[in-house]
Formats: structure tokens, sequence, C-alpha cells
């Protein structure tokens, strides 16, 4: 008969150690675990005050400021005796089955290490000997064979050394001293957790951290609880304990909040909690723990302690238990989450009112949300979403409603659910469009201000014409919603035809280039009629805010009356698409408004042209030759005129003047009383 044999240099190469940070610490997690089996081993209960593990960080070149290039690992353990090394010696040993070890971990030494060493004394029959010997990766003769030697006087203990990176593991290792005892503390949080933990020392030059003082120290409350896992019908129990804790316990800079699903007492996969909760920091000082452990998990952890044979969607089933339970344990800090989406949901609303169905509502919709959606874009899509959803459920109830599909007290029902969706898409939109017109008087507002403060200059007319209606388009290339003539009148948006900035050829049989700022004919609506059987023109020219000088070409008034001059020679009218405009005659009223501001030097060339208007902001009058109505109208001016017309819709909306933290609040709510 034959034994099997085994592969060593397969089997290393064939390791899935990933070339990364925890790659490179795990020959020292490994060696550690069985520090702390040889320790518990020679102790038991008593354990956690007798044992003892320090940890040397090995530098290169023997400096504090150089990489890490290797360890030392001393316990007062059982050591290397005759069991325990032939166990060390058979690959995928037995020997610590029931304590979870795989018999594997100190390959992962030889994939990772260039060089490593070890050196016991223990205890053999009462008597201490000593055993060296050296661990290499080669295909015969991985621990040359060296007889222990009496050790007499001498004190039990073991020194694990590792040595020089490998190439794929070189640098991977972290820098600093401190985050290496973190990361022994993430590895062995369960073995902290229970209490019966030997005393873990890390030396790294002059600074000694006591790494289990670390993790207690940072503990401020703690729980134990149960999760129920659902395996296809089978119900497995896992232990988790929920700890917060002070910042410095957070191992990765990459989130807040941690899971530890472990297996015989350590870590083997740990992640973020941060999207499941929906937290980052608690109270902005701690951040929480959950530890899980079971039969469940020991049962199905990889040889190597890597990973758990699971599918992903049974590991998905844990995850979502474990965010329950953790959850449960935050309740208060989750429902002020909830709270602030709340918040977020109201101000989004404010600000978009075709979402107000939502506020009376808001508390189950927040609730709804994934426990990852915080951001306002996020709470944002996931309205629009919402609101898409349910566009579509009531157009489905309305072709149910069309066909007769449902017939009787059912129809009626189906009918009254429609109408109040109708109701409420209609309160919606007409908030939106009334907010949408106090934020375009808000953004008009800061037009008036100076656009370089040193220079004292003021944007051009060209931005206001633009804010008002974009220019080189007639009306039919706009909907009413592409422009805000409303900011000038409110019937300007009901004329036949208008031009924006177009050469008046394009309208008129005539051979001008000029180009009135805008150009409204009015021949099919009363807005503008002086009586029956009478057209209105309007023309409408801006002027820069604040504009001192008008020593180039004509003032304003001339050149508007200019601009009537033209239009009255003209043989016809057509719109740029070549259909006919109501012809212009005698009786054709024109209407002319020019926007400026009164300076001194305007002022002085309509002295005796024009008079005030009686609030005294502007000037109006009739000038004949040819015939029209003008008038002056200041920025300042067309701003108020134009809140003045609509704050009535604001103040029903409560859009004023809310400012201050609640304001999105507020808003949604007078949103939803105005709207009512």
């Amino acid at each position: 008969m034959a034994d099997l044999r085994s592969d060593i240099v397969g089997r290393v190469n064939r390791l899935p150690v990933k070339p990364s940070e925890k790659g490179a610490l795990l020959p020292l997690m490994e060696a550690i675990s069985n520090s702390i089996h040889s320790v518990t081993e020679q102790y038991g209960p008593a354990t956690a005050k007798k044992g003892h593990i320090t940890v040397t960080v090995a530098r290169a070149d023997d400096q504090d400021d150089h990489p890490v290039h290797g360890f030392d690992i001393e316990d007062n353990g059982a050591g290397f005796t005759p069991a325990n090394y032939l166990s060390f010696l058979t690959p995928d040993s037995r020997f610590k089955e029931k304590k979870g070890g795989k018999g594997v971990g100190r390959l992962a030494w030889l994939k990772v290490f260039k060089q490593i060493t070890v050196d016991s004394t223990f205890r053999d029959k009462q008597k201490l000997m000593q055993r060296e010997f050296s661990f290499q990766l080669t295909e015969v003769d991985q621990v040359p064979d060296k007889p222990p030697r009496d050790a007499t006087g001498q004190r039990q203990r073991t020194i694990i050394s590792f040595r020089g990176f490998t190439s794929d593991f070189d640098r991977r290792c972290p820098a600093k001293g401190e985050t290496i005892a973190h990361r022994i503390i993430s590895h062995f949080v369960p073995l902290f957790v229970t209490g019966n933990a030997p005393k873990i020392t890390l030396i790294d030059g002059e600074d000694t951290l006591n790494v289990e003082s670390m993790f207690a120290e940072a503990i401020v409350d703690q729980t134990t609880t149960t999760v129920q896992v659902d395996d296809d019908g089978t119900i497995h129990t896992l232990e988790l304990w929920n700890l917060k804790c002070k910042k410095v316990a957070r191992f990765h800079s990459g989130g807040h909040n941690f899971a530890f699903l472990s297996a015989n007492t350590r870590s083997v996969v740990e992640y973020t909690l941060d999207e499941q909760l929906g937290l980052r920091t608690l109270d902005g000082e701690y951040v929480y723990l959950g530890c899980v452990s079971g039969d469940y998990l020991d049962r199905h952890v990889n040889a190597e302690r890597s990973a758990f044979a699971f599918d992903g969607k049974e590991l998905d089933v844990i995850k979502k238990a474990v965010a329950r339970g953790a959850r449960e344990y935050l309740t208060e800090y989750v429902r002020a989450s909830l709270d602030h989406k709340a918040h977020v949901a109201r101000e989004i609303i404010a600000e978009n009112p075709q979402f107000l169905y939502v506020e009376p509502q808001i508390s189950s919709f927040t609730e709804a949300l994934q426990p990852n959606c915080i951001k306002k874009e996020d709470i944002f899509v996931e309205l629009a979403r919402n609101r898409f959803r349910r566009q579509k459920k009531f157009a489905d109830v309305g072709k149910e409603i069309a066909t007769k599909r449902t017939i009787g007290a059912a129809l009626d029902e189906k009918i009254s659910q429609y109408q109040e969706y109708i109701r409420d898409e209609k309160k919606g939109a007409l908030a939106e469009y009334v907010v949408r017109r106090k934020a375009v008087l808000d953004l008009f507002e800061t037009f008036l201000e100076y656009e370089d403060a040193d220079s004292e200059r003021y944007k051009k007319e060209e931005a206001i014409h633009q804010l008002i209606c974009p220019m080189r388009v007639d009306s039919h290339a706009l909907e009413i919603d592409d422009h805000n003539l409303w900011m000038l009148d409110d019937r300007l948006a009901f004329s036949h035809y208008f031009s924006s900035d177009l050469e008046v050829r394009k309208f008129c049989e005539v051979a001008s280039t000029e180009r009135p700022d805008l150009a409204f004919f009015f021949s099919t609506c009363v807005a503008w009629r002086e009586a029956e059987g009478t057209d209105t023109v309007v023309i409408v020219e801006f002027k820069r805010p604040m504009r001192e000088d008008y020593s180039k070409g004509k003032d304003p008034v001339q050149q508007v009356l200019h601009y009537v001059k033209t239009l009255k020679s003209a043989k016809g009218l057509k719109d740029v698409r070549g259909k006919a405009i109501r012809g212009i005659n005698d009786g054709t009223a024109f209407h002319c408004y020019i926007v400026c501001d009164i300076t001194d030097e305007l002022e002085e060339r309509i002295i005796g042209r024009l008079q005030k208007t009686p609030d005294g902001e502007g000037y109006f009058g009739y000038q004949q030759n040819p015939n029209a109505y003008i008038e002056l109208l200041p920025y300042g001016k067309l701003l108020r005129d134009a809140r003045k017309r609509n704050v009535v819709f604001f103040d029903k909306l409560g859009i004023t003047n809310v400012v201050g933290e609640d304001a999105g609040h507020t808003n949604a709510w007078r949103l939803r009383e105005a709207v009512s």
C-alpha cells in the first residue's frame, strides 16, 4: 500500500491569496491564531489572565520610517510539542479541527514571505526542550530536520519570524504600526468580544501598543442578540454582537460601520454597513461594529478562512439578516436618518411641486427608500420614479374606465380614484408654474447687480433679453413655457405673431435690416384691441442697465419710432414661414416699451418729450409722426411690477421670503395648503 503525497509548491501556488493588504497580513493573522491556540492549550480558562502574545514589527534597515520587512510573533503557549510539530508537518491536518484549524494556514506563510523560522521552547514529559527550524518553499525538505535539544533553565515560549515579502506582496503591508494593530483587532473581533483573548502587544520601534486595550477602550456600548437566516426553509440562528465604538475603532477609510462574519472566533468576511443602515458616524463620534458567529458559519468557512462556501444569494440573505439586527440596535439613529430623508424630500417637493402629492405620505415614502438613499439627488430620482409609476398606474385606470371593464360601485370607485389623481396632478402643475416664476424673478434681480463690481460694469442687455425671451427666433419656434414674456406683460403671450431680434425684412416686405428686440402683432386677440377692427403692434427695446452713454446713434425714443415708421411703410406682413399677417393700416396702434434705467443723460434727452408716470419712476407719452405710445420702463420698476402681479400667488404658496433650515418643510406645507 502507498500513501498519497502532497505537492507543496503546487499547493502554495494555487492558494487564493490576493496581492493585497489583507493578503500581506494573512501570515501574521495565521501565526497569531496559532499562538492563541497554543496559549489556550496551555492555560485554558485562565488564558485571558496568563496568556501573552507579542508582535514585533521588523523594518528594513531597522528604521521606523522604513517599510515593514517582517514580523516576530512570540507567545508563552504550549509550543511545538511532538503532537503539535507532527500536525505542523501534515498539510490539511485535522489535529485542530475542533478549534477551527484547517491545517493549511501555514502554507500562506510560504506564499507571502521568503524567510520563515521557528524557535520554540516547550515542555515534553515535564522536561523543557527547544526546537528550531526553518520553513521553506521547496520541492522537498520544506522543514529541514533538526532534533530538539535540552532547554533546562530557559522559559517556555515560541517565536515565529517572517522576513522579506515575496514580489507580489512587497509594500502591500500597512506602513504604520497603529494600523497593523487595528487590523489585528479587526481580524480577531469575535475573540475580543468573548472576553477570553490573551494579552496581545504590538511593538514597533519605541511604540508599544496593547491591542486588546485599544479595542476595549473604544467600546462605549454593547449588546448581544440573535438573527434568523432562512436557508431554503431551514432556519439557522446566528449570534450578533452589537458594538457602539469610538471612531478610532473604524478600521477602514472606506467606511464607518462594519459587520464581521466570523468562524471559529476569527473574522472571515468584513464589510461596511453604511449603505445598508443609511448611516455614517453615530452622533459624529461613534461607529457601529456587528460581529456575527454561529455553527452555520463555522461549517461553511473555506480552508484558508478567507471566505465562506456560500453562493452569492446565501451570503446576501445573511447580510440582510445582519442589517435588520443592526438597524434594530440602532433604532434611534435609523429614525433620525429617516427624519433627515423626510426633510430632504420636503425640500425637493418645495422646489419641484410636481411631487406635491407625496407630501401627505412623506413618512411611508421615506421608509420605503433604500437605506443608502441619502443624497438629495438620489431622493429626487426616487420621487421621479414614484411619479412615473403613479402616472402609469392611473393611465391604466383611465383605460379601464374608458373600456368600462368594471361596473357599478367598482366603476364609481375607479372614477373617484382617477379624479383624485387628476386633482393632485393639476395642483402640482400649478404650484410648479408659480415657483418657476418666482425663480425667474430672483434670477432677473441678480442680473441688475454689477457683473464686475471692480469696474462697476453691468450685464449687457442681451442677457436680460435672453431671460425674457430667446433671441433670433419667432413665435412659431417657441411654446409658452419657452419664454418669460409675462415679466413685461401677461398679455404679450397672446399675440398672433411675434419676433425676437429678427431683421424686419424677415417678416415684412421691406429692405430694412433693422432688428427690433421684440415685435408683437395682435390681430386675432382682444388683449390689445383699441377698438373693433383695429390692430395693435407692440415693440420692446432693451438697453443695458444703468447705461450712461447715448451719444452714439439714435436715442431710444428715436430708435423705436424709427421701427414704427419702417413697419408703417411695409407693403405686407408675413412671418418667417411666409404665412400672411394681417396688414398694418391707418388704424393700427403702436405701443413701444423701452426697458432701461433713467440715467442723467437719458433724462436730458427726453425733457419735454415725455411725462413722468404717476409713481414717478418711469416716463410715458404719445408721439406723433409717426403716432405711437411710448413708455420708458426702468428695470427696477419692471421687477417690482412683475412681483406685484404675481405676489398673491407667491404668498399663497409661501415662497415670498422663506429662509433658514426649515424653509423646505415650510414651503412644502404651504404649497399643499395653498393648492388644496
